[in-house]
């Protein structure tokens, strides 16, 4: 039993084949059509001069320079690199295969760090026991695996610092693709969702390597905010095109897909809020009931072989078992990636 090879290995190499044929399918079909560039708008305060006529805007009147009338304007950018006349945007079908892209180069490189040792050099300099420590205590530095990389142990340690780099990226990606089908051009709030997207999964990086509960919770929370302050502005944008036209509604599926990818991307969201509920021991009730056969005995003894997605080492207290929380983000990457990126990659087809 001992030599099997444990299942999140195994759905992170599935994983990393189904993004793979994701983004080569895609790759297929979008280079048969022609491509969906969709361009940035801006939106900013013009001025222009006012004599005795209307103004739209706001009148201002200046002793030296006359009148003015100053009004929002909405406008595309139009100048992008050399090309004066070329229009600035995002071509939304080589986003969308980016977002799988990445999640296969990420998920691959991790997975490949089982198989390479570069512990004996790093960028020409040579590790020994003499300039470290002994070798055996070097823990996470940078002579274990690549780089200070190993996935399987970063697993058994609870921590994955590649899994939300890629998410910061990734994530920020696929919530652009949705603001611009959603009708969300403006750069500047383009810009704005992307940060708050990025910001949101390393607030989750943060936690796995915060030690302070409270303060574990402070940065959860705060990732919860920067999500669904970025995901406000799509919703915003969706509900006012839903809106513009008395008694004219979008048909009910559009309301699901919207639903169904909002609940997608917070399930991430929801995989760290149980393992924090477990830490916390909020998920206490939950363990008792499950270990009814053991009624003498507290929740936090609770026999594993009865709850296989809780451990309760005595050192560190309750907590998620690291590799069923590593199989359950990856099964998610997998799933929810492919149900995101297809359902949006079907929008460009059909433009």
């Amino acid at each position: 039993m001992n030599d099997m090879i444990p299942g999140y290995i195994i759905v992170n190499w599935l994983a990393i084949l189904g993004h793979l044929s994701s983004a080569l399918t895609m790759i297929f079909i979008y280079t048969q059509r022609d491509p969906l560039q969709i361009p940035y708008t801006e939106t900013f305060l013009k001025w222009e001069r006012f004599d005795n006529g209307t103004c739209r805007g706001r009148a201002l009147e200046t002793r030296n320079d006359g009148q003015f009338c100053i009004g929002a304007t909405t406008d595309l950018i139009e100048t992008c690199g050399q090309n004066q006349d070329e229009r600035c945007g995002l071509d939304l079908g080589w986003l969308i295969i980016s977002f799988h892209l990445l999640s296969f180069v990420f998920q691959l490189s991790a997975a490949l760090t089982d198989y390479f040792d570069c512990n004996k050099s790093f960028r020409g300099f040579d590790f020994v026991d003499s300039d470290w420590g002994p070798v055996e205590t070097w823990g996470t530095s940078l002579g274990e695996g690549c780089c200070g990389y190993k996935y399987s142990k970063m697993i058994r340690r609870g921590t994955n610092p590649l899994r939300f780099i890629e998410y910061s990226i990734s994530a920020a990606i696929m919530l652009m693709c949705i603001a611009f089908l959603n009708g969300v051009t403006d750069i500047n709030l383009i810009a704005s969702i992307a940060v708050l997207t990025c910001s949101c999964q390393l607030c989750g990086l943060a936690v796995e390597y915060v030690q302070n509960i409270m303060l574990k919770w402070f940065i959860h929370l705060n990732g919860w905010l920067t999500f669904l302050c970025a995901y406000g502005i799509i919703y915003h944008a969706f509900n006012k095109s839903a809106t513009a036209v008395d008694g004219i509604r979008p048909p009910d599926f559009v309301y699901v897909i919207v639903l169904v990818l909002f609940l997608l991307y917070s399930s991430f969201g929801f995989v760290q809020l149980l393992e924090l509920g477990c830490e916390s021991r909020l998920c206490a009730p939950l363990c008792c009931k499950c270990c009814r056969d053991r009624p003498n005995d507290i929740c936090n003894r609770c026999n594993i072989s009865c709850c296989p997605a809780l451990r309760v080492p005595k050192e560190k207290g309750m907590r998620c078992n690291p590799l069923y929380k590593e199989m359950v983000y990856v099964t998610l990457s997998l799933g929810a990636k492919l149900v995101l990126g297809w359902l949006i990659f079907s929008n460009v087809l059909f433009n």
